[in-house]
């Protein structure tokens, strides 16, 4: 009872914490977070399938990339407004990711791997050439913000930021329950062994299908945000880079959890901002963090702050207990 206390306790301080920080800070940092906040729902997305269904997608930059673009052509060719566009998005990638799941998913390893990032570069190519609605290469400009509400300008970053950090944590909580039900827990059993979970009556391909439509779904909402967000967005902003960084903030946070993808997309957003001056060696950077991350932090970078913790609770519980013995000994001696 207390830790749950402790726990929620936590959740409200950091809440409290990042809802005043646009007071707080100046509006590139403001800028930064509001990109960490997309792409927590993003990893989010990915987190379904790769940590806790365990299946390794390539494909949600795609499925990103759908639910931008349709966010974007609604918004700037239909009339539409952010409002109504952004369920569409999500409903449209959603559906698409339903479709590509019905061959991918009959692939396992590192075959459903190679398949999916073969269907994320096809969405990719088919935005680049479709000139007459996408834009081709040259993108779509000037994609409106939301209309305002609550007295909110969304054109301001430090208001578009409270759009994003709601959004941000009912996709995060919505997951968590999601975890929880009797759904989240049959893709878990089928992460761990998907045989064991067919012999004991799980339908796997069901409960495979429906995490892929549901993270595509995320992932296609992520991509709203994120068009309106930048009022631009072209073929170049979701490249098979852009799916290796999507894949490592899962991995280094701690895949199959769900405080390690946002840790993991934290870190790795606010990495190039520190490492400016050799961007050319991102990949570089990253791919030896993903080598040291499978070498010595199998559980990712929350895997590393439980060990701590556990570690130093063992430590404080191993002195008490040699304080008692101490006590002891001392009480027994004056007794003689």
């Amino acid at each position: 009872m207390n830790n749950n206390r402790m726990k929620i306790g936590a959740i409200i301080a950091v809440l409290v914490v990042l809802s005043v920080l646009p007071f707080l800070l100046d509006s590139y940092l403001i800028h930064i977070l509001n990109q960490i906040g997309i792409w927590v729902i993003l990893t989010a997305s990915l987190n379904l399938m790769v940590g806790y269904t365990g299946q390794l997608s390539f494909a949600h930059v795609g499925l990103f990339a759908v639910g931008a673009y349709t966010s974007a052509i609604l918004t700037t060719s239909a009339g539409f407004s952010f409002w109504t566009s952004f369920p569409i998005a999500a409903i449209v990638a959603g559906v698409l990711g339903f479709i590509i799941g019905l061959p991918v998913l009959r692939f396992k390893t590192h075959f459903f791997a190679i398949v999916t990032l073969g269907f994320g570069e096809i969405i990719r190519l088919t935005i680049y050439n479709w000139r007459d609605l996408t834009g081709g290469p040259n993108g779509i400009y000037n994609i409106p913000f939301p209309t305002n509400i609550l007295g909110l300008d969304f054109a301001l970053r430090e208001h578009f930021y409270y759009l994003i950090l709601i959004s941000a944590v009912l996709v995060v909580l919505f997951v968590k329950l999601l975890i929880g039900s009797r759904t989240g827990k049959a893709m878990i059993a089928i992460r761990e062994n998907e045989n064991f979970a067919l012999f004991v009556g799980i339908n796997t391909w069901k409960v495979k299908i429906f995490a892929f439509t549901l993270s595509a779904a995320l992932a296609g909402f992520a991509g709203s945000l994120y068009a309106s967000y930048n009022s631009y967005i072209s073929p170049y902003s979701f490249t098979v880079s852009e799916s290796v960084s999507i894949l490592l903030m899962v991995i280094i946070g701690g895949m199959g959890t769900i405080i390690g993808p946002i840790l993991g997309t934290t870190f790795l957003i606010f990495l190039p901002e520190l490492l400016r001056s050799v961007s050319e060696w991102r990949m570089v950077i990253y791919g030896g963090l993903l080598v040291l991350t499978i070498m010595f932090m199998r559980d990712g970078i929350l895997g590393l702050i439980k060990s701590f913790v556990r570690k130093k609770k063992h430590h404080s519980e191993k002195n008490l207990l040699s304080t008692g013995k101490e006590e002891a000994a001392i009480a027994g001696s004056e007794r003689n």
